[in-house]
């Protein structure tokens, strides 16, 4: 009968799916993971609970890219349950308490229905949350009053309860990376020589380039290259508030869930692979030419071959608030590990307007300022006329009779 309170039957997915519920054992309330206390915490009667994960080195599995195959535990039955928000598709794993939930990539608001889905990848190892949520939610506000161009009610507002806990997925890889190389080195040197010119001899100067075949083969091990495995972030953001630490972690421990949310990965091994190999082989082809010392470099062609890829699954740490402002999504992240913050803000167009008047303005009286004491201080003088019309300027006398003729 306990096995049936702490189960649901999907009956979509024919298999029971149990999930954590995380009792407190003095009130019975539910408890949450508190980043600050790094231990489950009952909000209702503040009893903590010690959560048992050892910090170990994350295990790395061998993954075949040819193939596409890997031998790695998959993330089935472990007690969270799938939600799918149904506006933008992101799969979220919670510990199945929650009727309702707030997408943390899109701010949607759904109703909590689990969603059955096919077998991944389980992640081992995570970065737990350090940062609470009132530490989030002061960096966002801080932030947020810092967006001079923002609208007013943007910049007093906290969105505090918008802001997300939320677990990301990555994959860090390494690559035993073998690359044969051709092309070309070239070496600077100065040459003098003398031109005559307007029938004098000058001495001038020039850089020539001599050119010498190179070729060889370098082997180098690129270790722990990350890629999120999330299509749901903003990369760009994301690349702001890195990086994470990814050589010792946690073991990965349901408990770390409790309040929070954890993206199934969107990105597979193979695609991911697929982006970062260009980086890692960009990395080769910049040591390879650091080795050979030459100043320049041309025709050069590259043959990269990958003898061994490995492969890390982990979750790491992120607070992130999407909110709408005119019919348009923006986002804004926290690192869940060292706090830094990157986000997007709206614009207001009257404070970008007047901003735009007050600059010409000041240029203007700034260009009036310097013509007007360049020529010696005087603001609107009269116009100066020779000395010799300076005796009558102004001062025509009438006349007292007509001249004879």
């Amino acid at each position: 009968m306990e096995e049936m309170k702490n189960a649901e039957i999907n009956a979509e997915a024919g298999a029971v799916r149990s999930y954590h519920a995380f009792p407190c054992k003095s009130c019975g309330n539910r408890m949450v993971f508190s980043p600050q206390d790094e231990a489950l915490l009952c909000p209702y009667c503040k009893a903590t609970e010690e959560i048992v994960s050892e910090v170990v080195e994350a295990a790395e599995y061998l993954y075949d890219p040819e193939a596409d195959t890997a031998t790695a535990p998959k993330w089935e039955g472990d007690g969270e349950v799938s939600n799918l928000c149904t506006a933008c598709g992101a799969e979220v794993m919670t510990d199945g308490d929650d009727m309702t939930l707030t997408c943390p990539f899109c701010g949607n608001h759904y109703v909590s229905e689990p969603h059955p889905s096919l077998p991944i990848l389980r992640p081992e190892t995570l970065v737990p949350h350090k940062l609470p949520r009132e530490e989030a939610d002061r960096r966002f506000a801080a932030w947020a009053k810092r967006r001079y161009f923002a609208p007013s009610e943007f910049r007093k507002s906290t969105h505090k309860t918008e802001m997300q806990g939320v677990y990301l997925p990555y994959f860090t890889y390494d690559t035993d990376l073998a690359t044969s190389y051709s092309g070309q080195g070239g070496r600077h040197r100065t040459v003098t020589y003398t031109v005559r010119v307007n029938g004098k001899t000058e001495t001038r100067t020039k850089v020539v380039t001599d050119w010498y075949p190179i070729s060889g083969r370098r082997q180098e091990y690129f270790d722990d290259t990350p890629l999120c495995a999330s299509s749901h972030v903003d990369e760009k953001l994301l690349s702001k508030i890195g990086p994470f630490s990814t050589k010792t972690l946690n073991v990965y421990n349901p408990a770390y869930l409790a309040g929070f949310f954890a993206e199934r990965y969107t990105v597979g091994l193979r695609d991911g692979y697929n982006r970062i190999r260009p980086t890692i082989e960009a990395r080769m082809e910049s040591n390879i030419k650091s080795a050979l010392g030459y100043d320049t470099y041309r025709f050069m062609t590259y043959n990269h071959r990958a003898e061994k890829v490995s492969f890390k699954h982990i979750l790491l740490p992120v607070w992130i608030s999407s909110y709408r402002y005119a019919n348009k999504t923006y986002s804004f992240m926290v690192n869940g590990e060292s706090g830094k913050v990157a986000g997007n803000a709206p614009l207001s167009v009257w404070k970008v307007l007047f901003t735009a008047i007050a600059i010409i303005a000041a240029l203007a009286a700034m260009f009036w300022l310097i013509a007007t004491f360049s020529n010696g201080g005087a603001l609107l003088s009269a116009p100066q006329l020779p000395e010799i019309f300076a005796p009558t300027y102004g001062l025509i006398e009438p006349m007292t009779e007509l001249p004879s003729v």
